[in-house]
């Protein structure tokens, strides 16, 4: 009895449907598209921190030191730049106005002191004018302290309807890296960067041949 052997036919392929090109694309600019804006959001969010971290308050000057001591008839608000102030610059900013709301005072002598807490040294003296200052409200000293370490800040003021002086200490030392804008703005757009790294890396290698008759 002889034997045949049959050869396997290949099972027939089902009728379905091809997923076409466009969709894929749809999908993919979908991705995309999260990714992104979920890059930009990361980018905003530590921006704003960092931003928050390395300058807590501004006004004139910076950050609100004194606020409000009467002297004679007039009421003064200190400003100096954020802490750590930086050994090469100090802004402090002054703002003088009338009690009971008579508004800004002007025509006042105002002298800046600083004195090093820690290691003994002359002092150093500046007048604060109207002239430094960014906003004309103000009366504006700005000069470097040297070194770093605690320092006492005293602010002389002289004027018509009274006089008086008030004191108060700040730490100066070198800002560090989250001090420099620039490198806070790089940082905050670095996940932007990334993701378009990669969305042009993937595009690249898996980008769909064209096709006769696609």
């Amino acid at each position: 009895m002889s034997s045949h052997r049959q050869r396997a036919r290949p099972p027939k392929r089902l009728p379905g449907r091809r997923i076409s090109g466009p969709t894929l694309r749809g999908a993919g600019f979908s991705v995309a598209t999260a990714l992104c804006m979920a890059a930009g959001l990361c980018s905003v969010l530590l921006a704003t921190t960092l931003l928050a971290v390395a300058n807590p308050l501004w006004a004139d000057g910076g950050t609100l030191r004194v606020a409000n001591v009467p002297m004679g008839a007039y009421r003064v608000n200190v400003y100096t730049d954020p802490t750590p102030i930086s050994p090469d610059s100090i802004d402090v900013s002054v703002l003088a106005t009338f009690e009971r709301g008579r508004g800004v005072a002007l025509g006042l002598e105002i002298e800046v002191v600083a004195r090093h807490v820690d290691v003994p040294g002359p002092e150093i003296r500046h007048p604060a004018t109207r002239d430094q200052a960014e906003d004309p409200r103000f009366y504006a000293a700005k000069f470097a302290l040297g070194s770093e370490g605690n320092w006492e800040i005293t602010v002389r003021v002289k004027g018509p309807e009274g006089a008086g002086e008030v004191a108060f200490e700040v730490e100066v030392r070198e800002p560090g890296l989250f001090g420099n804008p620039y490198l806070i703005l790089t940082v905050a757009l670095l996940p932007l960067i990334l993701v378009g790294w990669w969305l042009r890396r993937t595009g690249s290698v898996s980008s769909p041949s064209s096709r006769p008759g696609d």
